[in-house]
């Protein structure tokens, strides 16, 4: 009978990791690691015939540490291919395959493990969900069969924790290096999440703690603008997104220009902050500029006051407000029929305005101040030639005074 390695009998399938031991002198055997979740030894060995037929005889027994031997009988399967031991404790196994003259003999170790379920403790604040977890991991040992001295599983592979929310895998990693370990769900949430750890020891066993379900103080801030251009006066909807709060106050703030020379914030505001449960929020804005929003909200469910903000200006693109003198006609028919007769610029929220008319020489053929008037098509009481004409417009907002406007542009004259 001789140990014969390169034809290895013994494998182990459904073992999480395996090594060679470190004997003093004696040839190294296979290691095999289990995850034993119940604890109950799970070892599995199977040793099978080199030649892959029948009629082999497959003796098993148990390293004895007293006797120093193979003297704890396992198991004797006769006139078989291959032999399957279940249900293993801890220790050292030895196999005998023998037929007719021929023998081969195996040997490797079991070692179940197995652990308690790490810990979780849930800390809410304003931040989020904090969940920390503790797992003291097992240091699986053998036996050194020459000097009897325990020995340690060394392992290569991190010790890994994963938290699980809502059944969701690998929703956030962390790699233990001892003591508690850590994870933070900064994500504001309506009702109740569901957080486990799942810890993946050194030996590639899954370990899992208990469910916990928890709400969070979480607040996050946000809203939605409809519609973000247009000409004033211009009505806009916000319409508010935010998650987790209960209170809400607007900021409706002045066009960017004016608010580089405000004092403070009052000044730089339009309105006072406004405190409402509207949803959606609607604002019309008079004047042309563009504006940016801000929306704090808040909750009260925590022990703390947890708040948020939102500002329209850094999170997004501007309310751009233009003024009605983009309305300017490109076509006009003074031809007597009440319909298009005279030439005139659509606007609104203006303090002062400016229009002149030119032939395509350049010449003035009508000027007015007041936006409500227009031209009629006619120089010096004479109906103007039909043909191209040119606009310049200018004017101040009714706010913005020290803001002009001016539009430049081409139109027909038709005369049917």
């Amino acid at each position: 009978m001789f140990s014969n390695v390169a034809f290895s009998q013994i494998t182990a399938a459904k073992a999480s990791f395996r090594t060679l031991t470190n004997y003093t002198t004696t040839v190294n055997d296979s290691l095999y690691v289990f995850c034993d979740n119940i604890g109950t030894g799970i070892g599995e060995l199977k040793a099978a015939s080199n030649d892959g037929t029948s009629g082999w005889n497959f003796t098993w027994t148990k390293w004895d540490s007293g006797t120093s031997d193979f003297t704890i009988p396992v198991s004797v399967e006769n006139n078989q291919g291959e032999s399957t031991l279940t249900n293993l404790s801890n220790g050292l196994y030895r196999v005998v395959v023998e037929k007719g003259s021929e023998s081969y003999t195996d040997q490797a170790w079991v070692l179940n493990n197995s652990n308690t379920k790490p810990s979780t403790l849930v800390v809410l604040n304003c931040v989020g969900v904090n969940i920390r977890s503790s797992f003291t991991p097992n240091s699986l040992q053998y036996t050194n069969i020459d000097s009897k001295a325990l020995v340690n599983v060394l392992s290569e592979n991190d010790i890994v924790f994963w938290l699980q929310r809502n059944s969701e895998n690998e929703f956030q990693k962390a790699t233990y290096v001892g003591g508690e370990v850590s994870f933070f769900d900064l994500e504001a949430f309506e009702g109740e999440s569901t957080y486990s750890i799942r810890v993946i020891d050194q030996y590639g066993c899954v370990f899992i703690s208990d469910n916990v379900s928890t709400v969070t103080y979480k607040v996050e801030a946000a809203f939605s603008v409809d519609p973000m251009t247009g000409e004033a006066p211009l009505e806009v909807q916000f319409t508010n997104k935010s998650v987790n709060a209960e209170d809400f106050e607007w900021f409706i703030y002045q066009d960017y220009d004016r608010i580089v020379d405000a004092v403070s914030v009052e000044d730089s505001l339009l309105v006072d902050g406004i405190i409402t449960d509207e949803d959606p929020l609607a604002y019309t804005y008079i004047h042309p500029g563009n504006y940016f929003v801000k929306l704090i909200a808040s909750s009260n469910k925590g022990p703390e006051t947890c708040f948020e903000e939102f500002n329209f200006k850094t999170e997004g693109t501007p309310i751009v407000v233009d003024t009605s003198l983009v309305q300017v006609p490109n076509v006009f028919t003074p031809n007597g029929d009440g319909r298009n007769d005279v030439f005139r610029v659509k606007s609104q929220s203006l303090k002062s305005f400016h229009a002149v008319l030119l032939n395509r020489w350049g010449r003035v053929v009508y000027e007015w101040r007041n936006p409500d008037e227009g031209w009629n098509g006619k120089v010096n009481g004479k109906w103007a030639t039909p043909g191209t004409y040119y606009y310049v417009i200018t004017a101040t907002g009714r706010e913005e005074q020290k803001k002009k406007y001016t539009k430049k542009g081409s139109f027909m004259l038709i005369r049917k």
